[in-house]
């Protein structure tokens, strides 16, 4: 299949297919809906999520929640009676998914977060059982912490983190009986964030904040059996009450953006950021770690992220407009941007292009960046009231969208190729989430669609599955989805207008500039003669030239009532566009429409005639 993509919208969960056909597929057909007072469908579905390994789909409703599989998301795996199943999430493999619901107030005993073992065969009419149910009543931070390929899990348990070794043949989570255990410091503040690696070795960083006037720690442990003593890297550092981790894709590099709550120097709402960069050789650092502090200049950290390939990063950082610098594993420079107001930087899943973009309160300009031609830009294009920014699997298509809380109106999603070329468009009334669907890694058995038979990748795998994605294509090959093909013909200059887009707001100074030729008016002021009578000026004769005459320009009452009209035809015709192109109008713009012959006869009365006709 070519890179899927689903969206969730006010009634309904669409799946669509990717490049160059964009058909809807009917993602499942058991989708709950409930009608409403005005007799439309309403969807009852609270969360929605797609599995990281592209296997499940997943959503809760007020009663209970359902996992689909299949190619096109339309089996059903199970349902289950669950009530008020607020979050969802999955495990990074996706062999497990968590439920957080609302805790009961009856019931102080309550467990409100079940795990579900998904990668085995389920029998239709048997109510499957959670392998792990605990209570956690706060929202944020409630999932336990899985690794790369869910052979290990994570939670905190007193005042140590408590690591136990999965086995799939028979999951059981014990964590009375761990297989490692990191305890908490007895000197300082406890972890306060942490966040274990993605490698198929594993290790865990930690954070310990800042308090009376003892340093904020970042460490890196590796997983190993027992209680864990041993650190692999290590740095302390001052101006640090929370933090953000993240880790390379290879596991072996962190960063770190501490963060402190109030700016001393009174310049940002957001206090002060510093960034950090631990990084160890070999596996569980055998070969030793390193810390450094990566230099950056003054202001917020607007978004940093690893490239795919784990040996560098980008930062954006600075006041607007930002500086945006590109580093190796040692914190060194290795290529700068000149300074642009973005804040967003998005590698491509290949690591070939870097998509460099401003969204939130910027004006939605992107570019893109070929990595492997030293970050040369090869497009750039606007994308307005972006809220939602993700590259496809493949590499070579980018999604933009517009969604609802973030922005009410104009919602809708746009997908564009590398080359700036946008290939998709489709506009909702109330769109609520967008993702890509990455398809599976692994290999699974032979007559199933989701359940695994080995957890490592393997080299064909990884071939087969790129073979399979997005079709690298010139600007010259692109196919245009007909709903992209309207949208780019409304930008497009008419031959009338002289190749200038009309339709814009000019101010009166650049309007009368444009009536003089470009030159500017200033009311009151006789510009200096040209032409012969400079001649005559350089000659030392008397500038004879005397100013042209003031005309008053008075409008008849009919040409008046035919510029009303024309502005009138002119709105229709916008209306008519916008309703070929597929878009809802509302009950006073399709009365207006049908006001046309009206209008039209108006001005033949007048003698006007349509020059376009």
């Amino acid at each position: 299949m070519t890179s899927q993509f689903f969206l969730k919208t006010s009634q309904d969960i669409e799946l669509f297919q990717g490049y160059p056909t964009f058909d809807q597929i009917n993602a499942n057909s058991e989708q709950e809906v409930v009608p409403a007072e005005d007799g439309k469908k309403q969807s009852n579905i609270i969360a929605s999520l797609l599995s990281p390994c592209g296997r499940f789909l997943a959503y809760s409703t007020k009663t209970n929640i359902k996992v689909f599989h299949g190619e096109s998301l339309d089996k059903l795996l199970f349902a289950i009676d669950l009530k008020d199943v607020y979050d969802l999430q999955f495990s990074p493999a996706g062999n497990f998914i968590n439920t957080w619901q609302r805790p009961s107030v009856d019931d102080p005993n309550d467990k409100n977060v079940n795990i579900w073992y998904l990668n085995q065969e389920y029998t239709q009419g048997v109510d499957p059982t959670p392998v792990f149910s605990y209570q956690y009543k706060s929202q944020n931070s409630w999932t336990l912490q899985f690794s790369k390929l869910d052979n290990y899990a994570l939670r905190t348990v007193g005042k140590e983190i408590r690591i136990i070794k999965l086995d799939f043949q028979n999951v059981e989570f014990n964590f009375d009986k761990p297989f490692a255990t990191l305890p908490q410091p007895t000197d300082s503040q406890p972890f306060s964030t942490y966040l274990i690696s993605p490698a198929e070795h594993p290790t865990i960083a930690t954070f310990i904040p800042e308090k009376s006037g003892k340093p904020a720690q970042l460490t890196i442990w590796p997983i190993t059996e027992g209680k864990i003593i041993k650190k692999i890297a290590t740095k302390s550092f001052f101006k640090a009450d929370s933090c953000q981790l993240k880790w390379n894709p290879q596991g072996n590099a962190v960063l770190c953006l501490a963060i402190t709550d109030f700016d001393a120097q009174n310049k940002s709402y957001y206090g002060e950021n510093t960034l950090y960069l631990l990084s160890f050789q070999g596996v569980n650092g055998t070969l030793g770690g390193n810390s450094v502090r990566v230099s950056l200049t003054t202001g917020p950290v607007h978004d940093f992220t690893w490239s795919p390939t784990s040996r560098q990063f980008g930062v954006i950082a600075g006041y607007m407009p930002a500086t945006i610098s590109f580093f190796d594993l040692r914190g060194n420079v290795v290529h700068s941007l000149p300074q642009q107001s973005k804040n967003t930087m998005l590698f491509s899943p290949t690591g070939k292009y870097i998509l460099i973009g401003g969204f939130g309160n910027l004006q939605g300009s992107v570019e893109i960046l070929d990595r492997h031609n030293k970050f040369k830009s090869i497009t750039k294009f606007e994308a307005t009231n972006t809220s939602v920014c993700k590259w496809s699997p493949g590499g070579e298509f980018i999604m933009t969208a517009t969604t609802s809380p973030r922005l009410r109106v104009d919602n809708g999603i746009k997908i564009w190729h590398i080359s700036g070329s946008l290939v998709f468009n489709k506009e909702f009334k109330e769109l609520l989430k967008v993702d890509w669907r990455f398809p599976c890694p692994f290999k699974l058995t032979n007559g199933s669609d989701y359940i695994v038979k080995d957890f490592e990748v393997k080299d064909d795998v990884l071939d087969e599955m790129n073979n399979t994605l997005d079709p690298k294509l010139t600007k010259n090959q692109l196919q245009i989805h007909s709903s992209a093909a309207g949208v780019v013909i409304k930008k497009k200059p008419s031959a009338s207008s002289g190749g200038k887009v009309s339709g814009g707001y000019k101010p009166p100074h650049a309007r009368r500039a444009a009536a003089n030729g470009g030159q500017r008016v200033v009311p009151g002021y006789t510009p200096p003669a040209t032409g012969a009578a400079n001649k005559n000026k350089k000659a030392g004769g008397a500038n004879t030239t005397t100013p042209p005459a003031k005309t008053n320009t008075v409008i008849s009452p009919e040409e008046k009532k035919i510029r009303q009209l024309v502005k009138k035809l002119r709105s229709i015709e916008s209306l008519k566009q916008r309703q070929i192109n597929g878009e809802t109008l509302e009950l006073t713009q399709v009365q207006k429409i049908s006001s046309e012959e009206t209008v039209r006869k108006g001005l033949e009365a007048l003698g006007w005639k349509d020059e376009d006709e």
